[in-house]
């Protein structure tokens, strides 16, 4: 029996993106591992949030009342508090590492990506300088640093010129979440017109940040054909003014861009929605698309293509890598004319470009939450 603790308090529920996905995969496969003891610590105020995760009986839930700064929390606080259960492992589960003197087992922590290096005008100059430190800070602290790609492994090896190598553990993904099909449509959150009855919409999912380059999308799907007209565009993801992390007076304002280019009535941006509804949309799109520029892991494409969607994406970064190369790919990912061109073709030819069976296994298999959790207990044994 060993006894791992999950460090769960950067959450900010649908605020951060990526790492609250990989929280509650990770979460939820570390439930199903036998001979497991389970310790979860969080934000006192959050305890709502494990509800619906159903983790079972054998999980012991850590509440923890922070005292002002949540670093200043995990630093001091939370060491005081793991210690008590004689942990054999800490898992934190967004960069950031408690002091190892401190501390009486092991941790390993997860470094997503390395954005600020490759986008720096979306960051302030002291969150740059504080995710620096604290990278590799976690790289000298951590007895493992883990990430979620080669891609970024390759990327923090580069940038820190650290002899800890961080290790790959591909990002869980809960596909029972969206294999809900009979959600009744007038009970979406966000309710589309009847023009969204029974027509051919592509789907694209992905938070408004700049890098996500869902303008190159909007453009593209400007320039369809007049026969494609009645084709519509459904953009799911978090808007700026509830993003976290980078300048929200960066990102593209996708809806004026909308306006401009006068596609009021054929796009849908729906902001974020939950998972049932999500679900519905991955069900009834005919194609996903996903333009993004940088990811350092990419988990929309990848749901897509677990969920039977043709799928058009870059070859940029990790993308290519998560999605096996099993998806559709552009060469310029900044050309609208080019997107333009591959969207016609795959909506006119959509049963040529469907995911095999066997394909959609492959994918569903690799991104197990029980198998990726299983990766982070080997860490400590």
């Amino acid at each position: 029996m060993i006894r791992i603790g999950v460090n769960s308090l950067f959450l900010k529920p649908s605020q951060v993106g990526g790492a609250e996905f990989v929280l509650r995969g990770l979460l939820i496969g570390l439930a199903q591992i036998p001979d497991l003891e389970l310790y979860v610590f969080i934000n006192h105020e959050l305890l709502s949030w494990l509800d619906d995760l159903n983790l079972g009986q054998f999980v012991c839930i850590v509440p923890i009342k922070i005292r002002g700064n949540r670093f200043i929390c995990e630093a001091l606080q939370l060491p005081i508090i793991a210690n008590q259960y004689k942990l054999g492992g800490l898992i934190n589960t967004n960069y950031f590492t408690p002091w190892r003197r401190l501390l009486n087992t092991s941790s390993a922590t997860i470094i997503y990506d390395l954005n600020y290096v490759h986008f720096p005008d979306l960051f302030t100059w002291y969150k740059k300088l504080w995710l620096r430190l604290t990278h590799q800070m976690t790289l000298a602290n951590a007895k493992e640093t883990v990430t979620i790609s080669e891609f970024v492994q390759q990327d923090i090896q580069k940038n820190y010129k650290s002899n800890n190598l961080p290790r790959v553990i591909y990002t869980p993904i809960l596909w029972e979440r969206l294999d809900v099909s009979d959600i009744p449509k007038s009970n979406l959150q966000f309710s589309p017109t009847n023009e969204l009855n029974n027509q051919i919409f592509v789907l694209s999912v992905a938070n408004h940040y700049q890098h996500k380059n869902l303008a190159t999308l909007v453009k593209a799907f400007a320039k369809l054909a007049e026969h494609l007209i009645q084709v519509k565009l459904v953009f799911v993801g978090q808007l700026p003014d509830s993003l976290v992390g980078m300048r929200r007076d960066r990102c593209d304002d996708i809806r004026q861009l909308v306006q401009d280019l006068g596609l009021e009535d054929r796009v849908y941006i729906t902001g974020y929605i939950s998972d049932r509804e999500l679900a519905w949309y991955y069900h009834h799109a005919a194609l996903f698309a996903f333009p993004s520029l940088f990811e350092g892991f990419g988990m929309p494409p990848v749901e897509a293509l677990g969920m039977g969607l043709p799928v058009l994406t870059t070859k940029c970064t990790a993308i290519p890598e998560v999605t096996m190369n099993l998806a559709e790919y552009v060469e310029n990912p900044l050309d609208a004319d080019e997107w333009c061109d591959r969207l016609t073709d795959m909506l006119k030819n959509r049963d040529r470009y469907l995911p095999k069976e066997s394909t959609i296994q492959k994918i569903r298999q690799a991104y197990d939450p029980k198998a990726i959790a299983q990766k982070y207990i080997d860490l400590f044994v």
